[in-house]
């Protein structure tokens, strides 16, 4: 449904996408993971048709988006990350509005408002203005306003940035009934327990190039270093940080990958510095992006 091959895009000098590629096939979800600044949204705006790549292809059920982006308009939506709606209109005329900017007919904009509010549960919020809503409400309505014309490749960037609990379950489910349903989906997050959610590929992306893709499971056995997670009293010094390749995944709190228990210890205490506590880390996405990356993807999250 969705083939990305060699896309490149700079900007002066800076490169924002290298020579980028993958594929979604319709009713897959895969989970675009990268660094604040990979190249994410660049690459999302590229296939929504709304950036022009300087070389590469850009395929949307056959249509070629950097040909005829107008043609592809009506197959593509994006939610980006930052929350667009209108705060004046209400939910319904958010919704109606943007299904009129993708061509549905009067009574296909109504019906089609009214659907998508029950799927992410704003159905009792059809009037209400949208600069009344919650946070998690607003990030709703703003996902809603990209499926309002049954796109066949929707593309959301963060959508649950900032979302509340409820909201994330909501947005989730909803991604995976419009998989069910058929649709092409590209979803960019940091937080890991949503890609296990979804049962999404996984395509890791880093300075503008994509470093790998696979199955979580594929991801992992093919990248299954184990390491050490430690949580000091001082921050390590920098030529140390070198030698371990350690990560600093939170305040004082570092990841270490393919490290020996006894061997590390012994390294920080002849630095002189203190353990609070140390503990094995099983290999998981967040290994996997580190192995990739050299990178924590932890260190991205908003």
């Amino acid at each position: 449904m969705l083939r990305v091959h060699d896309v490149h895009k700079s900007y002066g000098k800076i490169s924002a996408l290298q020579g980028a590629s993958f594929d979604v096939a319709a009713g897959s979800i895969v989970s675009l993971l990268g660094r604040n600044g990979a190249g994410k949204s660049t690459l999302l705006s590229v296939v929504a048709g709304l950036v022009k790549a300087d070389a590469g292809s850009v395929h949307v059920d056959g249509v070629d988006v950097l040909a005829d982006p107008r043609k592809a308009t009506g197959l593509v939506g994006i939610a980006p990350q930052y929350t667009g709606i209108y705060p004046p209109l209400s939910v319904r005329e958010n919704l109606e509005f943007f299904g009129e900017l993708s061509g549905l007919s009067r009574s296909n904009r109504r019906s089609r408002a009214g659907s998508v509010a029950e799927q992410l549960g704003l159905s009792g919020l059809l009037d209400r203005k949208a600069m009344k809503l919650s946070g998690g409400e607003a990030r709703r309505l703003h996902t809603g306003c990209a499926l309002m014309h049954r796109p066949k490749v929707l593309m959301l960037d963060e959508p649950t940035v900032g979302a509340d609990v409820a909201t994330r379950v909501q947005i989730i489910d909803a991604v995976r009934q419009l998989a069910a349903d058929g649709a092409a989906i590209v979803y960019t997050t940091h937080y890991l327990p949503e890609v296990e959610a979804l049962e999404a590929s996984i395509v890791i992306i880093d300075n503008g190039r994509i470093m790998t893709s696979g199955s979580r499971a594929e991801l992992v056995q093919a990248h299954k270093t184990p390491g050490l997670e430690l949580q000091t009293f001082s921050p390590l010094p920098a030529t140390l940080v070198g030698a371990l390749r350690a990560v600093e995944s939170s305040p004082l709190c570092y990841r270490i990958p393919d490290a020996a228990l006894a061997d590390t210890v012994a390294q920080l205490t002849s630095a002189g510095i203190g353990i609070e506590s140390v503990q094995a880390r099983k290999p998981d996405l967040e290994s996997v992006f580190l192995a990739v990356t050299g990178s924590s993807l932890v260190e991205a999250e908003p």
